[in-house]
């Protein structure tokens, strides 16, 4: 049996509230996105979709492996992007930035120890970011446009980072479900 699953940071109820709320105004555009809904905001790591449950036991140790020998350390949620651009945004996304490399060396362990599962290694380079919702069409695209180029400098909060979630994503006709299957503290 299969399950589909993502590696991710949790974000605590506190800045979800905040990016709510944000998020609030963005849907006042009108535009046609599908917006996450503020339970499910988290920071993906490491999508990896489709497993065999059997397979979870190697995919933990991989995690396991990737967050040994780091410390806690802290992010900063805030300013506002999209993919590929604001001009023609298609996902849009709160940024995450931290002083060191502790992200990108934790996607790193987690992309090279994926590989011998069948996992293929991400061709693009990792970008921190928190997705808040895809668009679907350009129906007032315009005025979205508007209302994020109006916001990219804001910030909703600080996150200490001391675990990483394995989650299950269950596909549902009114959205994503969302399990943690297990938790990894730092260090």
């Amino acid at each position: 049996m299969t399950i589909r699953v993502f590696i991710a940071i949790e974000i605590n109820s506190e800045i979800k509230n905040e990016l709510s709320e944000y998020l609030s105004t963005l849907k006042r555009t009108g535009a046609d996105v599908k917006w996450v809904s503020p339970e499910n905001i988290h920071l993906t790591l490491k999508f990896i979709g489709y497993i065999e449950k059997e397979s979870l036991i190697n995919l933990n140790k991989v995690i396991s492996d990737a967050a040994s020998n780091i410390e806690p350390f802290s992010i900063s949620i805030g300013n506002i992007g999209a993919f590929p651009s604001l001009n023609k945004p298609r996902v849009v996304f709160v940024c995450v930035q931290e002083r060191g490399n502790n992200l990108f060396k934790i996607y790193e362990r987690l992309d090279k120890g994926v590989e011998p599962l069948g996992i293929k290694k991400e061709s693009k380079k990792y970008v921190g970011h928190i997705t808040l919702g895809r668009v679907k069409s350009q129906k007032n695209i315009s005025k979205l446009k508007n209302t994020l180029n109006s916001g990219t400098e804001c910030y909703f909060g600080r996150e200490k980072v001391t675990s990483l979630s394995l989650i299950q994503s269950r596909l549902t006709p009114t959205g994503p479900l969302y399990t943690r299957l297990n938790n990894f503290i730092l260090n």
